[in-house]
Parts: C-alpha cells; structure tokens; sequence
C-alpha cells in the first residue's frame, strides 16, 4: 500500500475528537453492506480504517473487531479507542499472525486502489491466511468498468491501480479466494425515512433502465453496474465445498443492486 502523502489527514478532514463516529445513515449501510451481526463467534478486521467509522459501528453493536492502518496517527487514535492488542500498524505483523484463520469477516473499504497491481496477489493471498475457512473478504474500490468510477478513482492522489471486475477476479483466483458476487455496493432502502426510502427508489430504477439499455446497446444484452463504486465479496472456501462451487458463480450484473452511501475518497 502506497504512503499517505503528508498533510492525508487534513485534507480528508479527520479531526482527532471525531475517530470512531458513525452516524444512524452510515450505519444502516455498514449492516446492509456486509451482513455483520453480533453473533457468538463473529471476528472481525478491517484494512485501511483511516477514521474509523466502521470500526465504530461493530464495537457499538458488540462485535468484536480489530484494525489495520498504515498512517501512525490514526494507529494512535484507533488503539485508545479499541486497546493497544487489537490495532496493527503492518498487515504482516507477527501478532496479527498469531490470529491467522479466525476471522469471520475482513472488510476494506477504498482501499486496494492504493495497492500496486504486483502487490495486489500477496495482499489477497494474506487475507486468505487470515480468514476462517468460510469467511469473508468485502471490498469496496472504485468501479473501473464504469466512466462514474473516475471521479473517485482520480480524485485521490494516493490511487495507484484501476480495477474492474474481471481484474479482481483474476487477482482472486491468483489469492486462492473465490468470488461469491461483485455488484454495486448496497443502497438500504428501510430504517432511512420514507422520504430517502422514496427518492432511493426512483434513482436505483432510473439507474436499473440505463444499465440494462447500455447493456443492450454495448454488451451483447449484459448490463454492466455502472455506479461509481463496486463491491466485491471473496469466499474462503475448504477444497471439497470450491470443488463443488461453480468459478464465478455470482459474477452477474446486479444492476438492481443499490448505490452505496456518498463516498469519501480515500
């Protein structure tokens, strides 16, 4: 991961007094995204934290959850608000290691467009160590095979790789992890206010029609999501259950899939 450029934090807007914060939108999204709930044996990491406002929303519904984060201050801020043995400045650390194979779920969010392209394989393939058989990586980059996507994609100067679908599934295969769906990031529709919920609708139809027009026009009837950001979901699956998985089995176009929460570069 390439190296926050110096003034990183005031330029995203990161005051110190603000680590940790999450307001009822974001944490609707957070739920919807990644499915998390506060069950017995749920663990959870999250890469990149900057922040923390994923690391907010699952210490506030009783999960517990550890972090990685390269930039000191936020490492700083992050281990007074989780504790000094769960906050990783080094995805390879040694103490990290020693947790390998018992998460539940790694989540990074605008993330591994700052990742080199050659170092992308060896991020995944750690991840994979990390995770329990089962387990889950959701990530969350800007969407390369959208003309939308730009805008995240360039609007960071730490953004080193562009990356559409099919190059993630083949970084993935190359990591050993499977790929259960690439789509749209999710956009809830209830606990938001029946105004939001109504005008949440509308744009996701509107977006539905011109995803699949465009599909129809460009790609053979294949509708591309054309939101300015994806998600992907990677399995950590034993070799009996990925011998009996079809490769890309839930690679469809969910163009009915729901826009994300406004994103902040990152």
């Amino acid at each position: 991961m390439n190296n926050c450029v110096g003034d990183y934090i005031d330029w995203k807007d990161w005051r110190g007094g603000s680590f940790g914060d999450c307001d009822p939108l974001l944490a609707r999204y957070f739920e919807a995204e990644t499915g998390i709930l506060p069950k017995p044996g749920v663990r959870v990491l999250e890469i990149g934290f900057g922040n923390g406002c994923f690391i907010g929303w699952s210490s506030a519904i009783g999960v517990e959850v550890f972090g990685v984060e390269i930039n000191a201050a936020l490492v700083d801020r992050c281990k007074s608000f989780l504790g000094e043995g769960r906050v990783f400045a080094d995805l390879y650390d040694a103490r990290l290691s020693v947790a390998a194979g018992s998460f539940t779920h790694i989540v990074a969010f605008d993330v591994i467009e700052h990742i080199t392209q050659d170092d992308l394989p060896k991020f995944l393939a750690r991840l994979k160590t990390l995770l329990a058989v089962g387990g889950r990586v959701i990530l969350r980059f800007p969407n390369g095979d959208s003309p939308f996507g730009r805008i995240y994609q360039h609007g960071d100067p730490t953004h080193v790789t562009t990356i559409g679908r099919s190059k993630i599934t083949y970084f993935a295969h190359q990591s050993g992890l499977e790929v259960e769906e690439i789509r749209a990031p999710r956009l809830p529709m209830t606990g938001v206010g029946l105004r939001r919920a109504l005008k949440r609708y509308v744009l996701a139809m509107g977006r539905y029609c011109v995803e699949h027009l465009v599909g129809i026009l460009y790609f053979g009837g294949t509708a591309i999501p054309l939101h300015p950001n994806y998600t992907a979901v990677l399995l950590h699956a034993d070799a009996d259950q990925a011998a009996l998985q079809p490769r890309d089995r839930n690679i469809r176009p969910i163009s009915a899939s729901f826009e994300g929460e406004p994103r902040t570069p990152r």
